[in-house]
């Protein structure tokens, strides 16, 4: 499922919303004469204009994931009955000219997922509650690519998304309802998006280090049962929302942990957890033809430990651990009851990004081998409190819970 979580790879050229860059990945790129942008504006697709930029989507994405755009269509009415969608939480954006702004011949867009976060500030005791914002789905038409508009497009969308830090009426007339403290993204053009910066001297996207740590099946070390003492229980889909509602309470406190290390970095986290870990699990069972009676997670009774999981096919089937909470006691178990989901589901592999730091040794001993996230990096954009400089002392927090956002 990695088409739902990646950004198309674009051309850089020239344009008015942003510095002129001629490289991407390292490599010398064309670059399109330059052109003027004032006639175009961003503004939320309209119904037509979402459906037209789904099935572009599905066959850019779904075309490559080995989805059909028809079974690819079939997502958006699900995710939009999703509780992450509710009170227009899930939005198209699109790139269109201001003078037919409801046409369904836009030059970009994107989907844009409002979340809660919390923020925990050098010197604050307890962290406060603001609003963020995931986009995700980015795509420009083949006839447009190379001319732009992928620059400008999300140049502009730090207005519609900060209207507090960067006002544009004239190419961003309507806004968010949710103004944004910070805005994050999955990039898979390696570091194109810090160049799409929403004024002279800012900069766009930054990326955050990101690992991954992988179990091939064939290789996963869990020690002998009669050496493990601790009972596990699987959990099914409403389990899982209960767990990572209960877990939502522990992350003020994980924050304030985070600042005793670093106390002069801002700490930023999403919740509440289950809404998007079930927008997550949501496209799992339609990417696996609707799984229902599978087990989404374990945890220890009578602790806090737990782990959740969701199965996807990129580009071989794997359980991806979207949140856990373990010691090195408990995470052997917990890895043992993914193991047995994993087989049984025919995987070929477990993977989580950002595993916590206690648990990289049992994590390695058990047979994970950990690496630098390298096919799709996370960034953020930070539009809270301070100055662009503060924004570079900003850490997105607990990120593995996102790692397909």
């Amino acid at each position: 499922m990695k088409v739902f979580h990646q950004i198309s790879s674009v051309t850089i050229s020239p344009t008015p919303c942003a510095p002129n860059f001629n490289t991407l990945h390292g490599a010398i790129r064309s670059v399109a004469p330059a052109m003027s942008f004032g006639h175009l504006v961003v503004k939320p697709a309209s119904e037509a204009q979402v459906h037209e930029a789904q099935l572009r989507s599905g066959a850019y994405w779904g075309v490559r994931a080995g989805v059909s755009i028809d079974d690819f269509l079939k997502l958006h009415p699900v995710l939009q009955q999703g509780v992450f969608a509710k009170n227009g939480k899930l939005q198209y954006w699109v790139l269109v000219s201001k003078d037919d702004p409801e046409s369904t011949g836009f030059y970009a867009s994107c989907q844009v997922l409002a979340r809660d976060i919390l923020t925990l500030h050098p010197g604050q005791t307890s962290p406060s509650c603001g609003f963020g914002h995931a986009i995700s789905f980015v795509i420009v038409p083949p006839e447009h690519r190379g001319k732009g508009y992928a620059q400008c497009f999300m140049s502009l969308l730090h207005s519609a998304l900060a209207p507090h830090r960067y006002p544009n009426i004239l190419q961003v007339p309507t806004t968010t309802s949710r103004s944004s403290s910070v805005s994050v993204l999955y990039s898979a053009v390696g570091d194109y998006y810090a160049r799409c910066i929403p004024v002279a001297g800012e900069s766009g996207w930054i990326q955050q280090k990101s690992w991954r740590t992988t179990w091939p099946l064939s290789s996963i070390r869990i020690p002998p049962k009669k050496a493990i003492s601790l009972p596990v229980e699987l959990l099914s889909e409403s389990d899982v929302t209960k767990v990572l509602d209960s877990d939502d309470t522990l992350v003020p406190a994980d924050l304030l942990e985070l600042q005793k290390k670093n106390p002069k970095k801002t700490f930023f986290a999403f919740v509440p957890t289950s809404p998007l870990n079930t927008y997550f699990l949501t496209m799992s069972k339609l990417a696996m033809g609707g799984l229902s009676n599978n087990a989404w997670g374990a945890q220890i009774p009578g602790s806090k430990d737990f782990m959740t999981w969701v199965i996807f096919n990129q580009p071989t089937l794997k359980v991806v651990i979207t949140r856990i909470r373990a010691s090195p006691e408990s995470f052997p178990v917990l890895l043992d009851a993914a193991l047995r989901v994993a087989q049984d589901a025919k995987c070929e592999g477990i993977e989580i990004g950002n595993i916590p730091a206690h648990l990289k040794e049992i994590a390695k001993a058990s047979g994970g081998v950990t690496t630098r996230w390298d096919d799709h990096l996370p960034a953020f954009k930070w539009y809270g409190e301070g100055s662009e400089a503060a924004g570079a002392d900003a850490v997105w927090a607990m990120e593995e819970r996102y790692s397909w956002c």
